[in-house]
């Protein structure tokens, strides 16, 4: 059984005196009606009325705690209640009564003491949740009164400030925090603030790919930058299509130089994969040395300030950064036309081999000149003193032999016979029908 009480407070007024309009608690009915009763002995014309902005919701069900909530308003009571009623008939438990109680702030520091650190990305999670703590307003509202607008307003302000990448992914922080609050501690609002937010649109695929000698110049200032491992870790991720943090975890025990590849126990989608290592990465491999249990014995701190801070600017090369090594790297592999999706799949690591569907553009040159197979080439003729252009087969071009398919298939009338072919061409007849007469010297005639 469920009931929506309203237990707002009673106000007792008089018109046009405010002075002597007093509130009173919902529990303070009978001192409420005395304080009415002193006004008309004063010859007054007081109002009694309850005021609606406190309305609680309670429910007793076999097999269920009892829920008891209050709201500000009828409608929130209405729909939490429903909510509750539609949960419980298919025995689904969410805790509507906590909601009302913990605020926002509060879920995202126990989602950061609780959860975050089992994640690989966990300190970053953590990072961003207590920004928005310390920063954001909203944060510090109840469960239960944080609604879809809130959230919109905080997207919109951020995009003012930041890229919309930068305002999707916090977001996502907060949706991950929204979620594992209510499938797990079953702690939820009644009304999910994450339906119906318009998240930003943004494009963020980088295409950038190194151009004339710009690799050259790259591999000089790696060459003569006092950290000995960006040169050798640039020409691996270009030889490898690994990412940093796979080449930075390398560790030794996983190289096998005697079946030339690498084995990655875990990577940014959380499966293990083997990577192989073309000739050129087996020799820059084996001249590193062996100090300890990791190939490339330098944090990611280290790498991220020889890489900006000194090699890009000696080198000259403009916009690039460390993870287009690997789009470069997978670039050339597709572009070579001797690896289909499947096997730069196996290269890379992507998990779904619709990701790879983006390298397809880059074998447009490889692509046309297949086409070139099929449709033939552009040649150039005159026609009424300008010149145009039409397409050529392939098989009917000199000096190529025509195939079975190049042949030029002919219509003909079902009531002609096609010409009879004789030993000698000068003696070759044509087979008439019987309306068709045959004059000596002249065309066949109907």
């Amino acid at each position: 059984m469920a009931i929506i009480t309203n237990r707002s407070p009673w106000l007792v007024s008089v018109a046009r005196r405010p002075e002597l309009t007093c509130e009173f608690p919902f529990k303070q009915l009978p001192q409420a009606q005395a304080y009415l009763a002193s006004l008309e002995a004063s010859g007054l014309n007081p109002k009694l009325e309850q005021l609606e902005n406190a309305f609680q919701v309670r429910a007793r069900d076999k097999g269920f705690p009892v829920f008891c909530a209050s709201f500000t308003t009828r409608e929130e009571a209405e729909k939490t209640l429903k909510q509750l009623e539609a949960n419980r008939a298919l025995s689904i438990f969410r805790d509507f009564a906590a909601a009302t109680k913990v605020t926002l702030a509060e879920l995202m520091q126990r989602y950061i003491e609780e959860v975050a650190h089992r994640h690989k990305g966990g300190g970053i999670e953590a990072g961003r949740l207590r920004k928005l703590i310390r920063t954001e307003d909203f944060v510090d509202k109840p469960l239960a009164s944080l609604s879809t607008e809130d959230l919109q307003d905080f997207v919109y302000a951020r995009l003012e400030e930041v890229e919309p990448a930068t305002v999707d992914r916090e977001v996502d922080v907060i949706a991950q925090v929204l979620n594992y609050s209510a499938k797990v501690w079953k702690i939820a609002p009644s009304e999910n603030p994450l339906e119906g937010l318009q998240r930003p649109r943004y494009f963020n695929e980088r295409s950038r790919r190194l151009r004339g000698d710009e690799e050259e110049s790259l591999l000089a200032a790696a060459r003569a930058d006092e950290n000995p491992y960006v040169e050798p870790l640039i020409i691996l991720a270009l030889a490898t299509a690994m990412r940093r943090g796979e080449l930075l975890g390398l560790q030794w025990k996983n190289v096998d130089f005697a079946r030339r590849s690498a084995f990655l126990p875990e990577t940014k989608n959380g499966r293990s994969r083997s990577v192989p290592l073309p000739m050129q990465a087996v020799v820059v491999l084996q001249a590193l040395p062996r100090s300890g249990d990791s190939v490339f014995p330098i944090s990611a701190n280290a790498l991220k300030k020889a890489f900006f801070n000194r090699v890009i600017p000696a080198s000259g090369v403009e916009d690039f950064r460390f993870h287009d090594l690997r789009h470069e790297a997978t670039s050339r592999l597709a572009e070579s036309g001797k690896f289909s999706l499947i096997d730069l799949q196996a290269v890379t690591g992507h998990r779904d081999v619709r990701m790879l569907m983006r390298y397809s553009h880059l074998c447009t040159e490889k692509l046309a000149e297949k086409a070139d197979e099929v449709l033939g080439t552009v040649k150039e003729y005159t026609h009424r003193g300008r010149k145009r252009r039409v397409m050529v087969p392939i098989e009917v071009m000199p000096g190529v032999p025509a195939t079975k398919s190049s042949s030029k298939k002919v219509r003909r009338s079902s009531s002609v016979e096609p010409m009879t072919k004789v030993d000698n061409p000068s003696e070759q007849v044509e087979t008439l029908p019987a309306n068709v007469v045959m004059f000596p010297g002249k065309r066949a005639v109907a």
